[in-house]
């Protein structure tokens, strides 16, 4: 609501809080495991859902012009002129065939609502679908799941900021869920679900299809170690032909940019994204290649993961690359929690390794906070 314009700079720290004394609690009672017992043992998923249901009231009815929440001032806008004259913008139409869903959704709720029920609605599809999807992937250990999910870096931007490509990769998610089920036409359901929200969640799809039916993972290391390969060697010439032939125009523009906010950008290699990004890769490594150890579910959610990474890495230095990244990095923490909760990865101390990987995880946002990211 806009009379809490004033206290919109702490909202972050409201969310970092929570979910560090979640994490913290979490950490505190893993460390105090033997071996595998953080494998063998259920999780709780009340404090999860409590978290969803006051991100959903808290953050859905966030005041929208507070110069905080990134582009929720535009869609208030733009639901301000659908609710006042029935367009989308002042020159009365919008291209709404992309994100049909999403604008259909947007068209409907803004006769019957007021923005902040409408953000809430929205909040409510961003964090019901990756709370149902964690516990779908692994009804066991689906709590944990989440808890990586809501303290990644990329999860408050998520629903506060790119609204319609958040909702898109948690619809994605239980796409990716129904698919670790051989539940192909739920799958492509969910995949088109997300697609309606943002198109560019198309190429997440394919990712996902494509692991499901290519899932060697010899096959993965070589199309992600290709890729930086064939993206240090001709990379801007990648960026051009993917551009030209980009099914999305904001995909496109990502691509093609060299401005920001009216500055002059420099395209570059970015070796701290493709750090970040390897990190479930390496200990993906390790498990598969180095302990044996991995399922059918694993190997989807790794491919689906990798293969649209590879894709990223491809156009890396494009200036707002990030966001052709989040197209990947949305199943980030379930690839990096998963063969955790599910295999003997490290021989000794397992639980405690485990409990460490959840703090440094947590941390790693913590300190992007800190530095200003």
């Amino acid at each position: 609501m806009e009379f809490l314009a004033p206290f919109s700079k702490y909202y972050y720290f409201v969310y970092w809080f929570v979910v560090m004394l979640m994490t913290v609690s979490r950490f505190n009672t893993i460390n105090k495991y033997q071996r595998y017992a953080v494998i063998e043992r259920a999780f709780n998923y009340q404090p999860l859902l409590l978290f969803s249901l006051f991100f959903i009231v808290f953050y859905g009815l966030r005041p929208v012009y507070s110069g905080y929440f990134g582009d929720t001032g535009v869609y208030a806008n733009t639901y301000w002129l659908l609710k006042n004259y029935g367009v989308f913008n002042m020159q009365g139409a919008v291209d709404i065939k992309s994100d049909w869903l999403f604008y259909t959704i947007q068209k409907f709720c803004a006769e019957i609502m007021d923005v902040h029920l409408w953000l809430m609605l929205m909040t409510c599809c961003y964090l019901i679908p990756m709370l149902w999807g964690c516990w779908q992937i692994d009804k066991k250990h689906g709590a944990l799941l989440m808890l990586f999910c809501v303290g990644a870096f990329e999860f408050y931007s998520f629903g506060t900021n790119g609204v319609r490509n958040g909702i898109a990769c948690s619809i994605m998610i239980l796409a990716v869920a129904s698919l670790c089920k051989k539940k192909i036409v739920l799958a492509a359901i969910f995949c088109l679900l997300s697609i309606g929200f943002h198109k560019s969640a198309l190429l997440s799809a394919a990712a996902l299809f494509f692991s499901f039916y290519v899932r060697k993972p010899k096959y993965m290391f070589i199309a992600w170690l290709g890729a930086i390969g064939v993206s240090l060697a001709i990379g801007g010439q990648i960026d051009a032909m993917l551009s030209s032939m980009s099914y999305d125009e904001r995909l496109a523009g990502n691509l093609q940019s060299n401005e920001a906010d009216g500055m002059i950008l420099e395209h570059r290699f970015r070796w701290d994204f493709l750090l970040y990004s390897s990190m479930p890769i390496l200990l993906a490594w390790y498990t598969i290649f180095k302990r044996k150890l991995y399922n059918n579910t694993y190997l989807l959610l790794l491919g689906t993961y990798m293969y649209a990474n590879s894709f990223w890495v491809l156009a890396i230095r494009a200036i707002f690359s990030n966001r052709i990244a989040y197209l990947s990095w949305f199943i980030y923490p379930i690839v990096l929690a998963y063969p955790l909760m599910n295999f003997d990865v490290f021989k000794e101390k397992h639980s405690k390794k485990t409990a460490l990987i959840l703090l440094a995880h947590f941390g790693f946002t913590t300190i992007l906070w800190l530095l200003g990211k």
